[in-house]
């Protein structure tokens, strides 16, 4: 009788440890599948850029006198001419494109922050006849870099459109995908390209993002035969630091 019962044990036995590794497998087979699907998840996505799209961004009378004197393209290219400016978040802003800092920053954390020291902004006008677009980059002191191999990057960036363009081109997509500066932007064309988010350059649309990542903005191409479109875009980001090509004294700033 012992042996019969002794004979049941072991069969039962293994049957428990199979149901249990077979419970197991599958437990870690959709963890794996979870954290895939996350991944590629446009609201992880959005969470791990740490980006905001705020739409119809200026509004009322900030939209009536700010939006109204944008929309002179001459605004737009003597900033671009100007290169960077630098404006330290508490003297009163001396120019428009200040006055736009202020407005994107004033109600964000990093206005506040002892982290930030100020905001370096600049205008990108991107010609359609000429095909043009920022290929892949991080932003970053370059000239810190080049001196010093040191990387000093913004606590954030932001862009705002602020020219009414009126599907004058085509393109002018700003790209940011979720991958530090040791990655291979190569790949964000080819096996990573389904990580890669697209925003469109709307009208009155500021986006706040993280300039630490990758980002890019593809080429802006003519429509409908028209070849004097252009995209305008105005850039401000919270610096750590002041560029050290403004406060070296080796560049002045034209503003």
């Amino acid at each position: 009788m012992t042996n019969n019962r002794q004979d049941f044990v072991g069969p039962i036995l293994l049957a428990i440890f199979a149901y249990l590794a077979s419970m197991l497998t599958r437990a870690f087979q959709r963890s794996i599948e979870n954290s895939y699907m996350a991944a590629y998840n446009p609201a992880v996505q959005e969470l791990k850029l740490n980006y905001t799209i705020a739409n119809a961004f200026l509004k009322g009378d900030k939209q009536d006198i700010l939006l109204g004197k944008l929309q002179d393209p001459k605004v737009w290219e003597d900033c671009s001419a100007k290169g960077e400016g630098w404006w330290d978040g508490k003297s009163e802003p001396k120019n428009i494109f200040e006055e736009l800092s202020r407005e994107i920053w004033k109600d964000r954390p990093e206005f506040h922050s002892d982290e930030v020291a100020g905001f370096e902004y600049w205008c990108n006008t991107m010609k359609a006849k000429s095909k043009q677009s920022l290929p892949w980059h991080i932003a970053k002191d370059e000239e810190e870099l080049n001196q010093n191999n040191k990387l000093v990057t913004p606590v954030m960036g932001a862009v705002f459109y602020g020219f009414k363009h009126d599907n004058t081109f085509d393109g002018g997509l700003l790209q940011l995908v979720d991958a530090d500066i040791y990655d291979d932007p190569l790949q964000f064309e080819s096996v990573r390209k389904h990580e890669v988010v697209e925003i469109k350059p709307n009208f009155n649309r500021m986006i706040i993002f993280n300039a630490t990542k990758w980002h890019k903005v593809t080429n802006v191409r003519p429509v409908a035969g028209n070849i004097a479109g252009a995209r305008y875009a105005f850039a401000v980001n919270a610096n750590r630091q002041k560029p050290k090509r403004l406060s070296s004294g080796k560049q002045k700033s034209k503003w």
